[in-house]
């Protein structure tokens, strides 16, 4: 499903509001199953947003995900992404087109 997404974290840290709304949505096709994962080593449920062509991950992926909150018009996401060796807390803030 097509949403317009906005990371709310950099490295793990919070965006303040003003960042937020400085912040350019990504539209993008967000999928998210229940599979093992390689990098926690283990079952998870991962998000991700579909990229149809070659190349690497749109966003890293979310792993651990868990939907923290759904109203009409959009949800959030929370788990935490791998950027490096390191992982780090990460929310998307998801809308409908």
């Amino acid at each position: 499903m097509y949403f317009l997404i906005t990371p709310r974290r950099f490295l793990g840290v919070a965006l303040t509001k003003e960042e937020l709304r400085r912040t350019p949505p990504i539209r993008g096709d967000i999928h998210i199953y229940e599979c093992q994962n390689e990098e926690l080593g283990r079952a998870a449920f991962s998000a991700w947003v579909f990229n149809p062509g070659p190349g690497p991950d749109i966003l890293p992926r979310l792993h651990d995900v868990k939907i923290t909150g759904m109203a009409q018009r959009g949800m959030n996401l929370n788990g935490v992404e791998q950027i490096g060796d390191a992982f780090y807390a990460q929310s998307w803030w998801c809308r409908v087109e």
